[in-house]
């Protein structure tokens, strides 16, 4: 196995922290069928997901609390 140089570690060291994405944990939800159909005219609308529209708005929620 070839060590690595000092100039590599040291070249290595300075490269910015690259932040871990936020470990996302999958939850069930039941919707009256009628609110669903509704949901997902939305999300379609905007090019999304029923997941991302779902979790935008749960974000957007929380932060106005």
């Amino acid at each position: 196995m070839a060590k690595k140089s000092k100039k590599s570690e040291d070249k290595a060291e300075k490269l910015p922290e690259v932040p871990q994405r936020a470990v996302k944990v999958p939850v069930a939800l039941r919707f009256n069928a009628d609110l669903l159909a509704q949901i997902d005219k939305v999300a379609l609308r905007r090019g999304m997901s029923r997941n991302a529209i779902i979790s935008y708005w749960c974000s957007r929620a929380v932060e106005a609390e």
